[in-house]
């Protein structure tokens, strides 16, 4: 194939990427050209952006993507990744997590992609990995959180880049537990793989910093009524809430919220996107966890941000928040990744995952990342942050408080995470 009709391909698929996201295609018929692709002498790289583009999830997917493509279309200027170009198509996964395994199946078995990333929802992200694992696929889990992703959801072909909720409410719960005389503590927990796993982490570090839990409430995931959820919370008395409550969730949930309760109460919520704030200026965050924020004063933040508002300032993102730049690490450690293996095999690229390292320059970050080869999660900065909304300027509303290191927020479970070996996972070499 001459370098002329390579670059064309490329394009043709990259397009069919685009018309995923804007559902302008049947699932899986454009996605026989990549099929035609994978029998030429260069073959592209075929990377699946999994994400659900629908439902209270679908500004976190768009995000998602645009941290792919960032990191993508950097090594595409150079001439790819050994030599081959490198190709995004999105799927929509849905929420429904056995729907999610029938497309990772198709994606893998009749699409024959070479490795896929995403998830956004730790349900989906669990249930497509375990296909993944399955036939030895790398899974790259972008922005999960849920501390299971990391214990008893991980596996050899997984690696998780997005900070857990068992971190960051560790850096919460202290820092709210330690200005408060009294410690109760109610946990507001919404009815999911996340939601669940996130409150499990939680009870432990109220323990740990002297707390008492003295009731959950528990809300369904797609939290029809939030002003129900509220009067039970109110009826318990509490000195601190910690929510774990995801997505779209939180806009309604906080919405609903007289701003007099959160002055009394300290409300703490394991992580908030910058899809969920900016969206919803007048909607108050009294403290939270994230993992980078476009105006953390950092080397290269400041850079990473005019390249993003240069090709998506027109957008109703047009500031990057915490999803893009986990996105944009996260692939950009797999294709560097394969860069170092000099091969896409599977077992190669796994290694040199497992060795992965990063200076706090190199993420725009306050300290070093790396990734533990134990768990598959990347140790990094947590940021403790608030929210203080301007109408003039809503992308300066976001305060950082403070930042805890990747040791002082560790998972202890992590330590004991059983993943399978190289030897029981299937070769694949894309």
């Amino acid at each position: 194939m001459n370098k002329v009709v390579h670059r064309a391909m490329g394009l043709t698929l990259y397009g069919v990427a685009l018309a995923f996201v804007l559902g302008q295609c049947l699932p899986f018929q454009p996605l026989a050209l990549i099929n035609q692709a994978v029998a030429a002498d260069h073959p592209p790289i075929v990377i699946a952006h999994v994400a659900p583009t629908t439902g209270r999830f679908t500004l976190h997917a768009e995000a998602d993507r645009r941290g792919a493509e960032m990191a993508i279309e950097e090594f595409n200027s150079r001439g790819g990744v050994l030599g081959r170009e490198v190709v995004l198509v999105s799927q929509n996964p849905t929420l429904d997590t056995r729907h999610a395994a029938e497309v990772a199946e198709d994606l893998i078995t009749r699409n024959k992609i070479g490795f896929m990333l995403g998830a956004i929802d730790s349900g989906v992200a669990a249930s497509m990995s375990a296909v993944c694992q399955k036939h030895g696929v790398i899974f790259i889990n972008t922005n999960s959180s849920s501390p299971s992703e990391s214990v008893e959801n991980a596996h050899r072909t997984k690696f998780v880049f997005d900070a857990s909720a068992a971190n960051f409410n560790r850096a919460l719960l202290k820092y709210a537990l330690g200005n408060r005389k009294s410690k109760r503590v109610l946990l507001l927990t919404e009815d999911d793989n996340w939601g669940r796993s996130s409150a499990e982490a939680s009870r432990q570090y109220v323990t740990e910093y002297g707390g008492k839990i003295v009731g959950e409430v528990v809300v369904p995931a797609s939290l029809p009524d939030p002003v129900a959820a509220l009067r039970q919370v109110a009826v318990i008395p509490a000195d601190v809430v910690a929510v774990n409550v995801s997505g779209d969730n939180q806009i309604r949930l906080f919405a609903q919220i007289d701003p007099e309760v959160l002055k009394r109460q300290s409300w703490v919520i394991g992580e908030v996107d910058w899809e969920e704030l900016y969206p919803a200026p007048g909607t108050p965050r009294p403290l939270y966890g994230i993992t980078w924020a476009w105006n953390l004063d950092t080397p290269g933040t400041a850079d990473f941000v005019a390249r993003y508002r240069k090709r998506y300032g027109h957008t109703r993102l047009d500031y990057p928040g915490d999803v893009t730049h986990a996105a944009y690490f996260a692939t950009k450690a797999l294709l560097e990744a394969i860069e170092r293996a000099g091969t896409t095999d599977n077992h190669a690229v796994i290694r040199q995952l497992e060795k992965l390292k990063w200076s706090a320059r190199e993420r725009m970050q306050h300290d070093a990342a790396y990734m533990d080869p134990v768990s598959h999660h990347l140790q990094q900065t947590v940021y403790i942050a608030t929210w203080h909304p301007s109408s003039v300027h809503p992308e300066r509303g976001q305060q950082i408080l403070g930042h805890a290191t990747p040791e002082q927020v560790r998972y202890e479970k992590e330590r004991t995470t059983r993943l399978e070996s190289l030897a029981d996972t299937p070769h694949y070499v894309p």
